[in-house]
């Protein structure tokens, strides 16, 4: 009877005690709110980190990139933007200079981001004439057509979708926010809030 006494005390401690560590602040709360919001207005799909409708990213199959510009840029300890896009595509090229100083900018002010661009050029000639400009990041060269489709259902849109498509991809390398389209300026605040937040 002692010995039911005794473990039904203790269950009782272990269910009542305190949990360890301070309660979460009213600020990260906000944060929060924030992230969900910024998300809400600029990703067309948004992905938890863990648990149902979590999406880890998985690079499609890929060739070799033509020059130099297959290199490494960026850190490698934060999150990944990836990027499709195409040598003919006019928003895709139009867009890259603005992405470039959003890197900078989110590198200087603590948020480490670095840049996959796949391109889903066909033919080589027209991305080493793309490659001739400066691109802020590491260009990546899609197989083949054929591995498109598989590519943007992997990403969680439409497999017919437009490009360009952005896909952010967290530190622990789960797809968090994807969005088909172009980008403005005006998105910056949004994009910052979401990989502050998130």
């Amino acid at each position: 009877m002692r010995f039911k006494t005794l473990a039904l005390s203790i269950a009782l401690f272990a269910c009542t005690k305190e949990p360890e560590g301070p309660p979460p602040s009213r600020f990260q709360g906000v944060k929060s709110e924030r992230a969900t919001s910024a998300a809400q207005s600029f990703c067309e799909k948004t992905f938890p980190a863990t648990g149902d409708g979590a999406r880890k990213w998985s690079p499609p199959p890929e060739r070799p990139v033509p020059g130099k510009q297959g290199a490494e840029q960026g850190p490698k300890d934060g999150w990944t933007w990836v990027n499709l896009w195409a040598s003919w595509c006019g928003p895709c090229v139009k867009e890259m200079p603005l992405l470039g100083r959003w890197g900078t900018s989110l590198v200087r002010d603590g948020i480490p981001i670095r840049y996959e661009f796949w391109t889903i050029d066909e033919e080589q000639a027209e991305l080493e004439k793309a490659l001739q400009r400066t691109i802020p990041g590491q260009v990546r060269w899609l197989r083949n057509g054929t591995d498109l489709p598989a590519f943007l259902e992997g990403l969680g849109v439409a497999k017919d979708s437009a490009i360009p498509v952005h896909a952010l991809v967290d530190p622990k390398g789960m797809v968090r926010c994807v969005r088909v389209g172009s980008v403005s300026e005006e998105a910056f605040g949004s994009i910052k809030t979401i990989l502050q937040g998130t």
